[in-house]
């Protein structure tokens, strides 16, 4: 990627990062360590564009025209944003966490929305952003409905061949995703760790080292007993996330619906009630496909 083009890609990464704060261009150049005279034009034609406002104190920020582009990249996507907004929010004031959708676009999965104010943040996020790639073990919500030959060639994405202890896991938590429509994941310190080095609020490490970290990140996922594939454990345990698949006609997961940020660590039966919460309320929703499909329990 050419300087200039990387440069514009920094600038819009890093106000994404902090849509709270605006900046004037010194401060900008400073975050991004770049010279104010190589800004200046930069910043000058993204605000002609309007992708950068400038306020009455000269200060920048993020610009209207990225919402239209936002849109247009979700593509139908978008509709569903729209209409499982309210029941996200439902979701995440009911387990006091974040109800998160997110979807498989081009090998990486990608956050399209989120609801939710825990009091206790654990998994960080951003809408749009790159940080998990579709590769074991991370991106399993996405299996449902696809070949074998697909899966395997996800599994090929790993950086090296998986072992079979590390298939057997993955593939016995793809059974119990089929069978009851739900999946979850155990929390990791690495992960942790990663997340807050490349999203917190005070993310000390560039877009360009990313992929590094990323990498570093699913390998040592690899090595711990990530995805959950028996919930009769008693003891709690930190949870990562809890997902579900919703499917699109063509039988394939078209997103994902997840909670993140549990409040408290949970026992394998309250995992399972997640997993039924999530299902309950969401095949209440018209033109929501789950699979399996949810069968209401009777009053």
């Amino acid at each position: 990627m050419s300087n200039p083009t990387r440069r514009v890609v920094d600038v819009l990464n890093f106000l994404a990062r902090k849509p709270e704060r605006s900046f004037s261009l010194s401060e900008l150049a400073r975050e991004l360590d770049i010279s104010k005279s190589t800004l200046h034009p930069l910043v000058e034609t993204l605000v002609m564009s309007g992708y950068l406002l400038r306020d009455r104190e000269k200060l920048l920020h993020l610009g209207p025209v990225l919402t239209g582009v936002g849109q247009a990249a979700l593509g139908h996507r978008g509709e569903l944003v729209d209409v499982l907004r309210s029941p996200m929010a439902e979701i995440a004031r009911a387990h006091d966490a974040h109800c998160v959708m997110t979807a498989e676009l081009g090998d990486w999965v990608v956050p399209l929305a989120a609801s939710g104010e825990p009091s206790r943040i654990t998994t960080l996020f951003r809408i749009g952003a790159r940080t998990q790639p579709f590769a074991p073990p991370l991106g399993v919500l996405f299996l449902p409905g696809r070949r074998m030959g697909e899966i395997q060639d996800w599994f090929s994405h790993a950086a090296s061949e998986p072992d079979p202890q590390e298939v057997d896991a993955v593939m016995s938590a793809l059974d119990l995703l089929r069978s009851r429509g739900m999946a979850a994941a155990a929390r990791t310190d690495a992960k942790a760790r990663a997340e807050r080095l490349m999203l917190g609020p005070t993310a000390s490490i560039s877009e360009r080292d990313g992929d590094s970290v990323v990498s570093d990140l699913v390998d040592q996922l690899r090595r711990t007993q990530y995805l959950i594939t028996d919930f009769d454990y008693t003891d709690p345990r930190e949870i990562e996330w809890v997902g579900i698949p919703l499917m699109n006609r063509q039988g394939r997961v078209d997103v994902g619906v997840s909670v993140v940020n549990f409040p408290k660590a949970l026992t394998g039966r309250e995992v399972l009630d997640v997993g039924e919460d999530l299902r309950e309320r969401m095949s209440r929703i018209g033109g929501v496909t789950l699979s399996p499909p949810y069968i209401h329990k009777r009053t």
